[in-house]
């Protein structure tokens, strides 16, 4: 087995740049970038994890800085933390057994979960047996989710904050009817005015769990079968 360590720390003021690629079948990274404007990826184009029972942490402290980033891989453990205002978080997934834990101190930040790593892109992540937690505090930060044709995933998201939005989309019909498969997530709001929509489509079981605390919030939540709008 093939087991790779490495550990990097950028602390000047602003403006590093780092292209990840990484191919192995254990690992253990930890990435950490200090100041402004400080990018992860290259032009556009994400950095690559593909491999098996890695531990990846990125660690962001600054404004203004980016994240695109790809997980093709099984028993991915990546945590992520982003202080500072401004930032923008771009991630796809394909794989299982994974647990993505992120967190967001800031104001006005992007994070976006799909398969393309593009604001308004509809081909969603496909996750098996992953959970997701999210940990924002903060206000005007926008969280887009996106996850595709996966038994077993479990989104958990915290938010204290203003004006924040989410919009969060599961769907898919991987395990059919049977008990304990489908979407599920729950999320915590403290804060006002914050916008909250979830859809859930398939014939699977679907599951969301809300708790509110607050005044002036937002919530849309749908939830259809086969046929549904």
């Amino acid at each position: 087995m093939f087991t790779l360590f490495l550990a990097l720390i950028l602390s000047v003021s602003a403006q590093n740049s780092i292209y990840v690629n990484q191919i192995s079948t254990s690992g253990s990274t930890t990435l950490v970038q200090t100041g402004s404007s400080n990018t992860v990826g290259s032009s556009g184009t994400p950095s690559e994890i593909t491999s098996d029972n890695v531990n990846f942490t990125l660690r962001q402290i600054g404004d203004n800085n980016a994240a695109n980033f790809s997980f093709i891989g099984a028993n991915l453990d990546f945590t992520s933390d982003t202080t500072g205002d401004s930032n923008i978080q771009k991630y796809f997934a394909n794989g299982a057994n994974n647990t993505l834990g992120l967190s967001f101190t800031g104001n006005s930040n992007t994070f976006i979960l799909n398969n393309d790593s593009t604001t308004q892109s509809t081909t969603k992540a496909t996750l098996t047996d992953s959970n997701i937690t999210f940990d924002v505090t903060g206000n005007s930060n926008m969280m887009r989710f996106g996850v595709i044709s996966g038994k077993f995933n479990t989104l958990d998201y915290t938010i204290a904050g203003n004006s924040n939005t989410v919009l969060s989309t599961q769907s898919g019909n991987p395990a059919g009817l049977t008990t304990g498969t489908g979407h599920e997530q729950t999320v915590t709001i403290t804060g006002s005015s914050n916008a909250l929509d979830i859809s859930q489509s398939g014939v699977e079981k679907q599951k969301a769990v809300l708790n509110l605390t607050g005044s002036s919030n937002t919530v849309l939540i749908q939830q259809t079968g086969p046929g549904g709008p």
